[in-house]
């Protein structure tokens, strides 16, 4: 990968970037996705822990069910 993905919440309070390479991209269009989301599908893409760095802030995470835990702005 040439250069680093960036992006962040829509409020801005979180950023972050990601130097390493997505894999396993999909579409989810389960119940708990469709709520989560506010659509139909979400998109998805997995990335290593270590290629992913938080540049302004953390996000904050609650249990939205037995198996997810959900990270917000």
């Amino acid at each position: 990968m040439s250069a680093a993905i960036t992006g962040g919440c829509q409020c801005g309070q979180v950023r972050y970037a990601i130097s390493g390479p997505l894999f396993g991209a999909h579409i989810c269009h389960c119940r708990m996705c469709q709520k989560a989301f506010g659509n139909f599908f979400a998109a998805l893409a997995g990335v290593k822990k270590s290629d992913l760095r938080w540049t302004m802030g953390k996000p904050a995470y609650y249990r939205s069910s037995s198996i997810v835990r959900r990270g917000f702005c």
